[in-house]
């Protein structure tokens, strides 16, 4: 009773006076004032909140963890509803005041849920411990507390009234803010002056070495950051230690635990941190999504990172860090991160936030980025901004569309998953060595600009690479061989790590599931962090662990180890101590193994909370506590693609089906089937396809490569059944302009004339393509010209690699001893196949076609499928089928090995012929052969065979196409100047 009539009189002489609240409300923003009595003793605080409304606005008064024992508006008590801790009120006159008296009940055990609790010792406060308004409010509190007490909590200016057992505490904070929490206890105190302001430190027990690192590592901080933004926010900081274990800021205030605050990272990192938060979270403050944790941290640590040449690993880090805890997958995009609540929220909020404005300050330039951030706290301080507004300011400074920069990085989940993969590597005529490169990213997809490193035995060339779509494909050219390249080496994009750049840790076991194997004897020794494991999701196993030759998920062994793995981890053997081991599961590299040894169970439970600070080492042995021994993995830097001479190979097990490589390119509006034209399986498998895509129901046509263009009604007549097989190869001059054997293409012709399928021809005249080898482009007639469709010559790699081929094949001198002009010819004979098909398919829209060619006009996508492209058919698929050529990436989009197959039976004579005036005169017989049975000579002249005269050798071709074996061959012919008979049986 006594007590209570004390607080009465304290009331009465200092705190009615409500003249500090008479001023309407600055930028229609509420005032507050709260008197409060605080009793250590039973955990409790009595007292009133006095809000000076705004006028015609709803405000939000929060009164969970409270008890009301009076409201007031305008003089007038009233009843308000509470929903769920908090009821609403609406000012509609000026100078409207709000009172509200209270008591509350804040004992220890309650922490967890009121954030505050009151002790005889001391007193925080961090959640709602008076009536305040949910938005921002400039608040002035006045606190009684017994004389052995200090007092803190948010505030510019403080006054202190000493009674005989009480100390009166006058708390003002001049600007806008949230709810300040309040501490109290027995404090030592320390401060400095800068620039008329004060930084305090209060300790909870002497420590002058301990005060005076912090104080000048705090005035290192301000000053700092008062020259890269502006001055500091308000006139008062102080740094406070209290006994929950956390960083925490508020405005003019930072809080750090008793154990957190002693540890040296604190001192070098996080106070640094928690002071920017001045600026960016305390003054300036964040509305619908959390960006000042993200900006903080770019600018606090890793600035101090970067500053020691560090930065590069800080990236990496954040990178690995996401990986380990949320598994590369983000629980919520960016701008909807609040707070965080594990280190998956941690390592996106913080991280990811760090990232986006790294990745912006590239975007925009180091400039306009640090004259936005200067703009963002002079336009915003002591208000909130979203990420809208920072956005504006950014563009404004910058003068670039920034919207779909902050779309990408901040609507949606996740990152790019990107890859490199080497398309050729040629030299050309100058000796340059031209590089083809294709680089690419899974949907969905980002803008993205890339550095990519290119290592050559002289230099190292920096290129910068616009990706915009599901890949990219460039060409480099250089001096000197490149040996590797490297995409994003510095680590500048936030993206997916590789498996080869993702190092094992601590962390990846602590956040995935897996088995825990140990024998039953030691459980007693490893408990502490079996319940940790536990926690993860971790089934615990009993007995001599397997080889882990199937296991897919992570793997904890505890004390013995299965036989098959004892070369990752070599026998290390302990009398004493915690020894930890991490490394990669070689089956399957997303999860990892670790091992552990110990002897005592204590040696664990010593450092069990340790543990999640020390999540990104991969071997860590402890003893008595102590941290003796820690060691990172690092991985691979960068997404690496080495160009030195390598060895590849396929897993067998995962080879594709004929018909599974089918479906997968079956809906691209064009197949490329690309053969060695006298392997008779290749087009047995083209045959195969066509039947795949035709009883499926597709509407196919087939674009050949060994027929020309000028005899496409011939082809048509054909497959109508107008003409027959034989009018067909003469019309056709399927001899004359095609060498291989009829007999390996007439399946496929039979299927397609059988079941109604067009065949278009794609070539064009071969006495133009001859005459463009020998003489060049220049040499063709203007009627030539004419028909000739548009060339593409910028594609240099082609060029280089044509001429390897060129240079390899001696023939291709002797014939064309020109290079342009045979690299004219080629270039010509690719056009005029993709011209062919493309009007083709432009004039059929309901059609997809599948091209037969000569595998060389098909590889690597040089040929006939980049003119395709270029023609506005974007819808390309590549088959391969395989000879003894090197498979590089690239090469095709799939390549095929079918078995070989005997070409059916042909009848062949075994002689060279000559075209003369009266026949078909023999310039070699080859041994063996049926002429060669027969007696045939060099130099004797076919006249006629089965009766008909032989004007070509394509008529000879023809009568020979239909013989089938054991049939025979009537050949009259001229020997010196006689006309002889003679029976060939096949």
């Amino acid at each position: 009773m006594k007590r209570i009539s004390f607080f009465g009189i304290i009331f009465a002489i200092l705190f009615l006076n409500t003249s500090a609240l008479k001023a309407a409300p600055k930028n229609n923003i509420p005032r507050v004032s709260v008197w409060i009595n605080i009793n250590p003793q039973d955990h409790t605080i009595t007292g009133k909140s006095v809000v000076l409304l705004p006028q015609g606005k709803v405000t939000w008064i929060n009164v969970r963890n409270l008890i009301l024992q009076k409201v007031l508006l305008g003089k007038k008590l009233i009843r308000p509803e509470i929903e769920n801790g908090r009821f609403r009120v609406l000012s509609v006159g000026k100078n409207q005041f709000l009172e509200i008296h209270f008591r509350a009940y804040f004992p220890s055990k309650n922490f967890a849920h009121t954030k505050g609790f009151i002790s005889k010792e001391e007193g925080l406060l961090l959640g709602n411990w008076f009536p305040a308004p949910e938005d921002l409010a400039i608040y002035s509190l006045r606190v009684s507390v017994p004389n052995k007490y200090k007092v803190i909590t948010s505030a510019e200016e403080l006054k202190v009234q000493k009674q005989k057992k009480v100390k009166i505490y006058n708390f003002s904070l001049f600007h806008p803010s949230p709810a300040p929490p309040l501490i109290f206890g027995k404090y030592e105190y320390y401060y400095r002056t800068w620039h008329n302001r004060t930084l305090a430190l209060y300790l909870k027990v002497p420590d002058p070495e301990l005060a005076r690192n912090y104080l000048e590592n705090a005035l290192r901080a301000l000053k700092t950051y008062e020259k890269l933004i502006g001055p500091y926010p308000y006139r008062r900081l102080s740094i406070v230690e209290i006994s929950h274990e956390v960083g925490y800021s508020y405005p003019t205030l930072v809080l750090f635990g008793s154990k957190v605050i002693r540890l040296p990272f604190i001192l070098k990192t996080s106070l640094s941190h928690e002071i920017l938060h001045q600026w960016f979270g305390c003054s300036v403050y964040p509305d619908k999504g959390n960006w000042s944790e993200g900006l903080v941290t770019y600018l606090a640590d890793y600035r101090a990172s970067e500053e020691k040449g560090q930065g590069k690993d800080y990236r990496k880090d954040l990178l690995i860090a996401h990986e380990t805890w949320c598994a590369g997958e983000d629980p919520l995009p960016l701008m909807n991160f609040d707070v965080r609540k594990d280190r998956c929220t941690q390592a996106l909020g913080y991280g990811k936030g760090a990232f986006f404005f790294h990745m912006l300050k590239q975007q925009i330039g180091e400039q306009s980025f640090e004259t936005s951030i200067k703009a963002i706290y002079l336009e915003y301080r002591y208000r909130k901004a979203d990420w809208e507004d920072l956005r504006k300011i950014f563009e404004k400074y910058s003068r670039k569309d920034l919207s779909n920069f902050f779309r990408q990085w901040l609507t949606r989940k996740g990152k790019p998953k990107l890859g490199l993969t080497k398309r050729y590597l040629v030299k050309d005529e100058q000796g340059n060595y031209r590089l083809g490169l294709t680089i690419y990213q899974e949907a969905p997809y980002y803008d993205l600009e890339l550095s990519l490193l290119i290592n050559t035995n002289q230099e190292r060339i920096t290129k910068r690479i616009l990706l915009k779509d599901f890949k990219k494909e460039i060409e480099i050219t250089l001096n000197a061989k490149p040996q590797e390249v490297i995409l994003d080496p510095d680590y500048d994009i936030w993206r997916t790590l590789s498996e080869a750049e993702l190092p094992p840790n601590l962390g990846r076991v602590l956040s995935s599931p897996g088995k825990i194997w140990l024998e039953k004897e030691d459980w007693l020794i490893y408990r502490p962090i079996i319940h940790i494991l536990k926690k993860s999701g971790y089934e615990v196993v009993f007995g001599p662990p397997p080889e882990p030759a199937n296991e897919r998920e992570n793997l904890v062994y505890f004390g013995k180890l299965p036989g098959g793995i004892g070369f990752l981890f070599p026998d290390r053997k302990i009398k004493e101590g915690f020894l930890l081991e991490v490394k990669e599961n070689p089956n399957f590299p997303q999860r990892v193994i670790m091992v552990a040894k110990a002897q005592d169970e204590n040696e664990i439970t010593a450092v069990i909370s340790k543990l999640p600070h020390l999540w990104r080492y991969a071997r860590l042995y402890f003893r008595e506590g102590r941290t003796l021994e820690k060691d990172k993995e690092v991985g691979i830097e960068g997404l690496r693609l080495s160009l030195e001479a390598g060895i590849t190979g396929l897993p067998l097990k995962k080879l594709l089906s004929l018909d599974e490589i089918i479906r997968q390119v079956s809906l691209s509006r064009v197949i490329l089937v690309g053969e060695e034209h006298n392997r008779y399986e290749h087009h047995l498998a083209q045959l195969e396809i066509i039947k795949w895509l035709h009883n499926h129901g597709h509407k196919i046509a087939i674009g050949m490569e060994m027929f020309q263009q000028p005899f496409q009604k011939y082809l048509d007549l054909y497959l109508s059944g107008e003409i027959s097989e034989q009018e067909f190869l003469k019309r056709t001059e399927y001899f004359k302009r095609w060498r291989f054997d009829w007999k390996l293409y007439k399946p496929i012709l039979d299927y397609a004339k059988k079941n109604g399928i067009p065949v278009v021809a794609l070539n064009i005249p071969y006495e133009i393509t001859k005459k463009v080898a020998r003489s060049g482009l220049e040499s063709l007639s203007l009627e030539e010209k004419a028909d000739l469709p548009e060339i593409d010559f910028s594609n240099e790699a082609y060029r280089a690699y044509l001429f390897e081929i060129y240079k390899k094949h001696r023939e291709f001198a002797y014939e064309f001893p020109k290079f342009e002009f045979f690299y004219q010819a080629q270039l010509l004979w690719d056009e005029g196949m993709a011209e062919a098909a493309s009007r083709w398919l432009s004039e059929n829209p309901e059609y997809q076609m599948i091209i037969l060619a000569g595998k060389g006009h098909i590889m690597y996508g040089y040929g006939i499928p980049s003119r395709i492209k270029r023609r506005g058919i974007s819808s390309v698929a590549t088959l391969v089928l395989g000879g003894n050529e090197k498979v590089t990436a690239g090469f095709a989009d799939y390549i095929l090995y079918p078995e070989p197959v005997a070409p059916p039976f042909t009848a062949r004579l075994g002689v060279w012929l000559e075209e003369i005036e009266e026949g078909l005169r023999i310039a070699k017989v080859e041994k063996e052969t049926p002429a060669y049975k027969v007696g045939l000579k060099k130099g004797d002249i076919l006249v006629s065979a089965d009766g008909q005269r032989l004007k070509s050798v394509a008529d000879l071709k023809i009568i020979l196409t239909f013989k089938k074996k054991g049939d025979n061959l009537e050949l009259r012919y001229l020997r010196e100047q006689k006309v002889h008979s003679l029976t060939i049986k096949f």
